[in-house]
C-alpha cells in the first residue's frame, strides 16, 4: 500500500509521516527529489534528494519520476520503486497525488488521506517555524485553487482544526485508518 498525504502548507504532513514511520516500520518514507534549495534543518536523502537543476533535467528527460512539477522556479519530482507486499508513505500535492493515481502499476495500492488545517492556524504555525511573513503569506496564497474540494477526492480526511490533535493522536487515526483498509483488502 501506498499512502499518500496531500496537506495546505504548515498543515504538518511531513511531521506525520515521520512519526508515522518511527511507529510503523513495515512503512517507509518516499522521499522525493527538487532542485530547491535545503532549507535550515534538512537533510539531503531524507527530507528531499536536492539535485541541481541539470541532474533534475537528466533523471526528467530519461524517465525517472512518475510525476514532476515545477513551482516559484524550482522543480520537484517523484520516483517510486513499489514492489508487491511493501508499504509506503509519500508526502505530496494534489497534482502530485493525481499525477499517481494515472500510474497503472499503482492502482488499487494507493490510498489518498488529506490533513485538513484551517487557513488560520497554519499561517501562524509558518511563522512560528521562522517562515517571513512575506513568505508564510505567499505559501499561504499559493495552496488557495489547489486545494478546493480536494477532501472529496481523498479516501480519508483527517480533521485538525487549531491542531487540536497532537502527532500522536494523528498517528494512531492513521494506523486505525490504513490497518481497516488492510483488512479489507485481505477480505
Amino acid at each position: 500500500m501506498i499512502v499518500i498525504l496531500v496537506g495546505e502548507s504548515a498543515s504538518g504532513k511531513s511531521t506525520l509521516a515521520n512519526a508515522f514511520i518511527k511507529i510503523n516500520p513495515s512503512f517507509t518514507k518516499v522521499v522525493t527529489y527538487t532542485t530547491r534549495p535545503m532549507r535550515q534543518g534538512e537533510v539531503d536523502g531524507v527530507d528531499y534528494h536536492f539535485l541541481s537543476e541539470d541532474d533534475f533535467n537528466k533523471r526528467k528527460e530519461s524517465g525517472f519520476f512518475i510525476e514532476y512539477a515545477s513551482y516559484r522556479g524550482w522543480q520537484y519530482g517523484t520516483a517510486v520503486n513499489f514492489e508487491s507486499g511493501e508499504n509506503k508513505i509519500i508526502v505530496l500535492t494534489p497534482a502530485g497525488a493525481r499525477a499517481l493515481l494515472k500510474v497503472g502499476a499503482l492502482q488499487g495500492h494507493l490510498r489518498i488521506v488529506y490533513l485538513d488545517v484551517d487557513r488560520r492556524s497554519r499561517l501562524i504555525k509558518l511563522l512560528q517555524r521562522g517562515d517571513d511573513i512575506e513568505e508564510a503569506y505567499r505559501r499561504s496564497l499559493s495552496d488557495v485553487g489547489q486545494f478546493d474540494a480536494f477532501n472529496r477526492e481523498a479516501d480519508y480526511v483527517m480533521y485538525n482544526k487549531q491542531y487540536e490533535k497532537n502527532v500522536n493522536q494523528l498517528c494512531i487515526e492513521l494506523a486505525t485508518y490504513i490497518n481497516q483498509e488492510l483488512e479489507r483488502e485481505n477480505k
